[in-house]
């Protein structure tokens, strides 16, 4: 398989095991990509809102792994057809940005995210900017008063959510045309969930099985305007 490697920096500062203050900041364009980072320790940084990683090509496989407390990530994907990331946040205060699409079509991509502990953040949106279609995001959120919001504007949006603990805050918008589908297992006291789902031509579909108490679940379903 090809690359092309445009630029990588990689600043770490330390590699004991529970250190901290690594840096991370990669740049890179090509097809065939395969790309592993594991940070252990807190504030950790890979890629921030001002300096993302950026990656473009088809073909890619990445996988992110943080492990601590309040660690950073922020990625744009620029251009990612047939092609999966992965990322998981293992500790409590980790915020993670990640754009699909930002400037080129993504089609056929799949992002799988595990957060385990508390008051994670993450904001993804795939299509935005870009034609995008056949999208599967994969969610499993364990803990409490963690953040997620999601947008999706995909042709053929699937999201599958498993929420376990309490007060999890689950803001998630499907839009475009075609068959979108949320499939939730919510489990946990005091969650707020928010589902979206806009449709101009087909079905929405929405699945959630919730044992949950004192919760509120929102959902609208439309043709345009929700």
């Amino acid at each position: 398989m090809k690359k092309i490697l445009l630029s990588i920096v990689l600043l770490l500062m330390s590699a004991t095991p529970f250190a901290g203050n690594n840096d991370i900041y990669i740049t890179q364009t090509g097809t065939g990509l395969t790309l592993t980072i594991d940070q252990i320790g807190a504030t950790n940084i890979a890629g921030t809102a001002a300096a993302r990683i950026i990656l473009g090509g088809t073909s890619m496989t990445v996988d992110i792994d943080q492990i601590g407390d309040s660690n950073v990530m922020a990625a744009s994907i620029l251009q990612g057809n047939g092609s999966s990331w992965t990322y998981s946040a293992t500790g409590d205060s980790n915020t993670a940005a990640i754009a699909v699409g930002a400037t080129g079509e993504s089609t056929n991509t799949d992002f799988d995210f595990a957060a385990t502990g508390d008051s994670n953040v993450l904001a993804f949106t795939q299509g935005d900017a870009s034609t995008a279609t056949g999208g599967n995001q994969d969610f499993a959120v364990t803990g409490t008063s963690n953040n997620i919001n999601v947008k999706c504007n995909v042709i053929g949006c699937i999201n599958n959510w498993t929420v376990s603990g309490n007060t999890n805050d689950i803001d998630t918008l499907q839009s475009g045309a075609a068959d979108h589908s949320i499939t939730m297992a919510l489990t946990g006291n005091s969650n707020d969930i928010d589902v979206d789902q806009t449709d101009t031509t087909s079905t929405n579909v929405l699945n959630m099985i919730s044992t949950t108490s004192s919760g509120t679940i929102n959902v609208d379903q439309c043709a345009s305007g929700c």
